[in-house]
């Protein structure tokens, strides 16, 4: 399999989220796929900018070098999908907004030849499923609760999968040997994350919510592809833990982790000793 992508991992992959950008790393060298990180890449805005039009101007800075270089880009993080996305498809569709955006500076130029990709849309579809079963080296028996979150899928024009009913990342969980738990009612649900830093009790109460219908469906762990899920649920459980005082202690690993395991990579060159909840009991699962 031949394929390279311009790769722009993001803010969250340097700090809150360095096991998600390794083990995508992991995966894609495995698989064969190149990934070149976009040059001097630039945030993507994430959730505090709201003026449309600056999330286009920052976006288009980034998808111009991708440009400049012929590659199609690929992100891990969610809302980088959605910025990086809704950017492309607003500046593809309007001359007049790209010349606009152009002339705040030349280094904005961009003619709309770059198609935004995310991991979880790489590995089901480019790659695709069947491709990935002749790959497989490794099962990995775990009971898993698949969490998309709220950003994969909305607004549906930025959408690779079915907006209300996703199921790329079920199909890949079954092609690794797991076994995808009853979660379809909480999947989309919002994690609480863009919520965080200003009504926090709010936002605990909502990962809580994901965390435990993980629990409830008999999930060994939750498996999800945003770097903003990935803190709330993983890094954060503790915090919520004490501030309901209760227990959960739900593995929440990256699809690539997952992926990872059944492609028989080390479980440490996947980031598997980042992870804040003890990831060992889904280590063992592997056969």
């Amino acid at each position: 399999m031949s394929m390279k992508y311009a790769y722009y991992p993001g803010c969250p992959s340097g700090t809150t989220a360095m096991e998600q950008d390794i083990s995508m790393r992991a995966v894609f060298e495995n698989l064969g796929i190149e990934l070149v990180e976009v040059e001097d890449w630039n945030c993507c805005g994430a959730l505090e900018v709201e003026d449309p039009e600056l999330v286009y101007a920052l976006n288009a800075r980034n998808l111009a070098i991708v440009e400049k270089e012929g590659l199609n880009i690929v992100t891990p993080c969610s809302i980088c999908y959605y910025n990086l996305s809704r950017s492309n498809n607003a500046l593809k569709g309007d001359e007049e907004l790209r010349a606009r955006v152009r002339s705040i500076d030349d280094s904005l130029a961009y003619n709309g030849g770059v198609e935004v990709k995310h991991v979880l849309d790489v590995l089901a579809n480019d790659i695709g499923i069947e491709e990935l079963r002749v790959r497989i080296k490794k099962k990995v028996k775990a009971k898993v609760a698949p969490y998309y979150g709220c950003y994969i899928g909305r607004p549906p024009e930025t959408a690779f999968d079915d907006p209300d009913a996703p199921g790329l990342m079920d199909g890949l969980i079954e092609v690794i040997g797991g076994e995808v738990v009853a979660f379809n009612y909480t999947k989309t649900k919002c994690c609480g994350g863009p919520l965080m830093m200003t009504v926090q009790d709010v936002a605990y109460k909502m990962a809580r919510n994901v965390l435990e219908s993980a629990k409830n469906a008999g999930a060994d762990c939750i498996a999800l592809a945003c770097p903003l899920c990935g803190m709330m649920l993983d890094a954060k459980q503790e915090d919520i833990e004490e501030f309901f005082g209760i227990k959960i202690g739900m593995p929440v690993l990256y699809i690539t982790q997952l992926v990872g395991l059944a492609l028989g990579i080390e479980p440490d060159k996947l980031g598997l000793n980042k992870n804040v909840v003890d990831t060992k009991e889904i280590i063992g699962k592997v056969m």
